[in-house]
């Protein structure tokens, strides 16, 4: 397929990026990672990554050895961030190298030049997704909470008993039974009064993160060019559904200053998690989620409880029910949302 004047040029760097890393010609940097050795360079991973920066331009050992030793980080992690640094993307081959690496398009299903008949994904499966506006500063959703307009008060399931009617009295079954069902009061979230967190409106679901500008504004630029481009392209592997293998990269991306990987494997797991909700990595993952971010950090939660949402069978699972009860910040975010509280 030619190339157009606008397209060759980035093609050209992303290809000779590529080369630099397989090749290793010119590495003046290298990471460990228990057994496995990456060589690198520093002008390319140190201009992307504060810590790494630091690292290299300070009085550490580091900067002497020109080896930093990332064993205690997840070696899959570590080398999937490493890919990120030369190709912008992770678990997906350079598309100048497919064909070499046995990625015949002929046999790609998800090549869009394959000659078999392609069907889009959005025709196969129809994505879900939520609008990330009220939950980019987490004070919105709080100070929507506090402007609507007074509705009437939901019924509290458990009043006193002093102060009940009759008419309004709960059944005394919901006093003792202890097996209230978390799929139904899921499912009956968004019939109350205030404002979900995520939302459920049924928008678009807007999986990219900010991307800071970097010290260089010309190459963060191109950098948020191209994976701009590469976010837009994501689509699922519908074989595997990698959940827990994007948790790490997220998390490890947000430790070492990594905005752009951040965004990437924010988008790659909500794609995934829109088919994949059902396999066995969900139970995993969820708990990976909320015991390697912080409350804040809304970038891999919000997808979580926006599945809850759309998905409240899922409670009837076991291995969900026992991850939900070992990740007290997940049962506490899915109390809020079973009673229509604003998570945030």
């Amino acid at each position: 397929m030619a190339l157009n004047t606008t397209t060759a040029p980035n093609v050209e760097l992303m290809s000779a990026l590529s080369t630099l890393l397989e090749a290793g010609k010119y590495s003046d940097l290298t990471i460990k990672c228990g057994a496995r050795k990456f060589a690198v360079h520093r002008a390319l991973i140190c201009s992307r990554s504060g810590f790494f920066d630091g690292a290299c331009s300070n009085a550490f050992r580091e900067a002497q050895s020109g080896i930093i030793d990332l064993s205690e980080d997840d070696e899959e992690a570590v080398e999937h961030m490493v890919n990120y640094f030369y190709h912008l993307d992770y678990l997906s081959p350079p598309k100048s190298k497919r064909r070499s690496r046995g990625y015949s398009t002929a046999t790609n299903p998800m090549s869009p030049t394959s000659p078999t008949e392609f069907r889009p994904y959005d025709a196969v499966f129809p994505r879900k997704k939520l609008n990330l506006a009220f939950v980019e500063d987490p004070l919105l959703a709080t100070a929507a909470a506090n402007i609507l307009t007074p509705t009437q008060p939901t019924a509290d399931p458990f009043p006193d008993a002093s102060q009940t009617t009759p008419a309004a009295s709960v059944p005394s079954s919901a006093f003792h039974s202890r097996n209230i069902s978390l799929a139904s009061t899921i499912s009956t979230a968004s019939s109350m009064s205030r404002p979900l967190t995520p939302p459920n409106d049924g928008s678009p679901l807007d999986l990219r993160l900010k991307i800071p500008p970097s010290v260089d504004s010309a190459v963060g630029d191109l950098e948020a060019d191209r994976l701009e481009e590469t976010i837009d392209e994501v689509e699922p592997d519908t074989q595997h559904p990698y959940l827990v293998t994007h948790c790490k990269v997220y998390a490890i991306a947000e430790k070492y200053g990594i905005a752009g990987l951040k965004s990437l494997a924010r988008a790659k797991f909500g794609s995934q998690m829109a088919v994949h909700f059902n396999s066995h990595e969900f139970a995993d993952a969820i708990q990976d989620v909320y015991d390697t971010t912080v409350d804040g950090d809304r970038g891999l939660r919000d997808v979580v409880i926006q599945t809850f949402r759309e998905h409240p069978e899922l409670a009837h699972r076991k291995d969900v029910e026992y991850a939900v009860k070992d990740t007290p910040g997940l049962a506490w975010e899915l109390f809020r949302v079973g009673w229509g509280l604003p998570i945030v």
